[in-house]
Formats: structure tokens, C-alpha cells, sequence
């Protein structure tokens, strides 16, 4: 992480279709409304269900502390036409070696246009861009696809199987492990991709 783990304390990214941000008080409501799903929270280990807007605002509170002390980066996902809350993506820094745990949600009703993908790639860019973080890893519950699509297409590679603490679960959980490394990860960016140029037929003798 960086030497200063405020100094990234405050910033926004823009992709091409969303805008990541630090959540708010404001966005509670919405927060709310799309967590509330047991098909959101079960796939994660630490959002509880029923998920109450009274949840979303310790939420936010409790981001705001870790995200300054430098333990978290949690950002709200916001589509980048109209800002609407769409769900969250986030980085948990390790304390005993140069790693962040990424993790995410999207709530069910923009499942499926690869807005998950979207947002972890650019908060992984900007991770490694700006922090001195050797790895990236990011972990699934073995029956959640989607979700290991996600990591497979961030450029993660499968490292094995356990189990992992999941508090609002009530247990630990099964779950497949992934791991992208700053090496990787700049081989991937120093990709250029290939320029198509048309082909003359042969003329025929």
C-alpha cells in the first residue's frame, strides 16, 4: 500500500459506463433497496440479511474510518448517465503483506451487462497504479459463477479451494480462491491489441 494510506483516501473513477465513489449518506435508501435480496447477500460473507437502510448508513459510516485509516477502499457503483446506485466494489488491504482483497456486488436488477467486471478492472488498475500492492486476490463461493467469471475476466488465476470466514453467514463458507499479481497485471496492460488490415484476393492466373 502506499506509504501514506490517506493520501488515496478520497477519489473517484469514471469508466466508460460508471462512476465509483465513496459511498454516502444519501445513498442509503437505494443501498438498501437492492441489498435486501437474499440472493445478493448470500453470495457474499459479510452483508447481513434483512439488509436495512439503518445497515447501509453504518455502512457508510464505518467506510468512511476505514477507508482513512487506509484498511479499505469501498466505493459505490453509480451509473455514469443518470448516477443511480447500482451496488458496491471494494479493495480490504492486508496489514501483514503488500495485498488487497477485492470484493463486490451489484444488485439483481442490472445483473448480466458485466457492470461487476467493469468495476473491479478499474478499481484493480487503479490499486496497482497508485499503491505499491503486489497482488490483488479475490475469492467465490463455489456455487456463485458469475462471480468467478468476474475474477477470471480481472485476469485472476485459480489458486485452490477452502473455507472463509463469513460472519454473516454464521460459519465459514466454501470458497474458490483467485490471484492476479502486479507481474500479470502489467504483462496485461502492455497488451496492444492487433490492427486487422484487409486482403486482396489473388487474382486467378
Amino acid at each position: 500500500m502506499s506509504e501514506d494510506p490517506t493520501e488515496f483516501a478520497a477519489f473517484e473513477i469514471e469508466t466508460s459506463r460508471l462512476i465509483l465513489r465513496a459511498p454516502e449518506l444519501h445513498d442509503v435508501e437505494a443501498m438498501a433497496a437492492l441489498a435486501n435480496d437474499c440472493g445478493v447477500a448470500t453470495m457474499t460473507g459479510r452483508m447481513p440479511y434483512p439488509y436495512s437502510v439503518a445497515d447501509a448508513q453504518t455502512f457508510v459510516r464505518d467506510q468512511r474510518a476505514r477507508r482513512a485509516n487506509g484498511q479499505e477502499w469501498a466505493l459505490a457503483v453509480l451509473d455514469r448517465g443518470d448516477e443511480a446506485f447500482l451496488g458496491c466494489v471494494g479493495l480490504t488491504f492486508t496489514a501483514k503483506e503488500p495485498t488487497a482483497e477485492l470484493g463486490y456486488w451489484i444488485g439483481r436488477p442490472h445483473w448480466g451487462a458485466g457492470l461487476a467486471t467493469e468495476a473491479a478492472r478499474a478499481l484493480v488498475d487503479h490499486a496497482f497504479e497508485h499503491t505499491s500492492i503486489n497482488a490483488v486476490t479475490g475469492a467465490c463461493r463455489v456455487i456463485n459463477e458469475a462471480s468467478r467469471r468476474v475474477l477470471e475476466k480481472c485476469g485472476m488465476r485459480y489458486t485452490g479451494s477452502g473455507l472463509s470466514p463469513a460472519p454473516a453467514r454464521g460459519g465459514a463458507l466454501p470458497v474458490d480462491r483467485f490471484r492476479l499479481s502486479r507481474r500479470d497485471w502489467e504483462s496485461f496492460k502492455a497488451w496492444r491489441p492487433a490492427v486487422l488490415r484487409p486482403v486482396r484476393e489473388a487474382m486467378a492466373c
